[in-house]
């Protein structure tokens, strides 16, 4: 038995093709000695499913799992118990509409954004790039179903977005499926995050080399696809790496504010050049990223929907802590009082 699964009583080199490793054994050993090593592979409400050293198991948890998981368990006549859970080193959320935090996968190393072409949302692939960058893995965009949409999307993707790459893609011709491949190399785990009908299941399906994963059609009005994947699974990609296909999701409300800045690291830089440090780059004077918005150097949709979830978020901070919230509200007055005397003054030099 090799070093790195002496810590266990049973060998977890089964476990490799779904991203067993050093690292993994190291995190696991803490905390799961003497128990079977395993990975959570589907989650669908309550009930989960692990891959142990012998087979795949339902299992039942005390502690709240995530798809991704790596856990320690004991078996039983006809299932597993979970009793162990291994440090994660990331995590994808979001918050739900009562706004408590909702794990979607453990574990990842990239968050492959599938963004249909179809009907493509700019502001929507801005938001799931930065629940990417919140969760501590690498965002890729993936502009899915290229065959149905215009040739220009992708590089006007590219343009709109910043230090993201962008890589367009089409299950019917093939395009940049090889450079989606050589993404998932052997003990990494990739997450695919989009809207129902954008072409996660096609794409999970040619990366299997078979059709695991059920495809729906979407509606001819809205081009809005119907759910076909109801559980977060985890799957073994042949070739080497892991991918996590997850159902649609409506809602996709941020869970943290460090996704933000990084996902708009072009207003961030602009904004340090702004008269004041607490600038909302609205209407107050002297903002230096509403001038790059005047200038042509900044697009104006990407500020608004910046504004648009950095609202977002000042807004779980005020639910989350009244302090915050009494302290937003201090701040609003005196922007508000700032901004009509602003006005005032202007009107008087007419």
């Amino acid at each position: 038995m090799s070093d790195q699964y002496a810590c266990f009583d049973h060998d977890a080199s089964p476990l490799v093709p779904l991203g067993w490793d050093q690292q993994v054994a190291a995190r696991l050993a803490g905390v799961a000695a003497g128990l079977l090593p395993g990975r959570v592979v589907r989650v669908e409400r309550s009930a989960c499913l692990v891959a142990l050293p012998d087979g795949e198991y339902p299992a039942r948890s005390a502690a709240a799992v995530a798809v991704g998981d790596w856990i320690g368990a004991r078996r039983c006549e006809h299932d597993a118990v979970v009793e162990a859970v291994a440090p994660r080193w990331s995590q994808l959320t979001r918050r739900d509409p009562e706004g408590l935090t909702q794990i979607l996968a453990a574990n990842i190393d990239l968050v492959l954004v599938a963004a249909p072409a179809d009907r493509l949302s700019a502001a929507r692939v801005e938001r799931e790039i930065a629940v990417a960058w919140d969760s501590g893995a690498q965002p890729v965009v993936l502009l899915t179903k290229l065959d149905l949409g215009e040739s220009r999307l992708a590089e006007q993707l590219r343009t709109r977005l910043v230090g993201v790459d962008v890589i367009a893609t089409s299950t019917v011709t093939g395009t940049g499926v090889d450079r989606v491949a050589a993404l998932l190399r052997p003990g990494r785990t990739a997450v695919l995050l989009g809207p129902s009908g954008a072409g996660k299941s096609s794409l999970v399906n040619l990366m299997l080399g078979t059709e695991r994963l059920a495809v729906g059609d979407v509606r001819g009005g809205d081009r809005r696809g119907r759910h076909t994947t109801s559980a977060r699974q985890l799957l073994a990609v042949p070739t080497g790496g892991v991918l996590i296909d997850t159902p649609g999701l409506r809602s996709l409300s941020l869970a943290g504010g460090e996704g933000l800045a990084s996902t708009f690291a072009d207003i961030e830089e602009l904004a340090a050049g702004c008269r004041f440090a607490d600038c909302r780059h609205g209407q107050e004077p002297g903002c230096a990223v509403t001038a790059a918005v005047e200038a042509g150097q900044l697009d104006a949709r990407r500020l608004a929907n910046y504004h648009k979830l950095q609202r977002e978020l000042d807004f779980q901070a005020r639910r989350d802590d009244p302090i915050a919230r009494s302290e937003a509200e201090r701040k609003w007055k005196i922007r508000a009082k700032a901004a009509r005397q602003l006005n005032r003054s202007r009107k008087n030099r007419r």
